[in-house]
């Protein structure tokens, strides 16, 4: 009777063990900083791809939004993004193209894949000037300004090579 009790002391013992390295493993990204980035730019400017120490929104960010909140690792980094400067032309051509109720883009005359995508436009890379260093359980707010931004050749961009 004595061996039972012990044997399940040990067993218990052991899966307490285990509990606890799991529960101090699972909390380690949850005291990992969080990081929100707005486009402070210009009205004609659009960010994409952003990212910053493991972070990721791969949505499209227009001037005055900002990202949804995500976990990042803590130390220094860049914010690095890919931007598009919408022109006045782009804007007026894209208006004559798109059908009037529902907005939808059209093009008539698409000859093949190649015309297509020389059409598209061109995403360059970019990141911040200034390098932000976060800690553990910050909370920080991340602003891409155009007075504070230079182009990434550290990434390949579409420069045709």
């Amino acid at each position: 009777m004595q061996r039972v009790g012990i044997f399940q002391a040990r067993l218990l013992a052991i899966i307490s063990g285990a509990l606890v390295v799991a529960g101090t493993c699972s909390g380690c990204d949850l005291d990992n900083p969080e990081v929100v980035v707005v486009n402070m730019t210009e009205e004609n400017i659009l960010l994409k791809n952003i990212s910053f120490r493991g972070a990721l929104w791969e949505g499209v960010l227009e001037y005055g939004e900002s990202s949804s909140v995500a976990r990042c690792l803590p130390g220094m980094d860049r914010v690095h993004f890919q931007k598009l400067v919408v022109t006045k032309g782009c804007e007026e051509s894209a208006a004559e193209d798109a059908d009037v109720q529902t907005g939808d883009l059209s093009f008539e005359e698409v000859v093949d894949e190649s015309t297509a995508l020389s059409m598209a436009p061109n995403w360059f890379n970019y990141q911040t000037v200034t390098v932000v260093e976060v800690h553990s359980g910050d909370y920080r707010v991340l602003e891409i300004r155009l007075d504070d931004m230079e182009q990434d050749f550290s990434t390949p961009g579409p420069y045709g090579h």
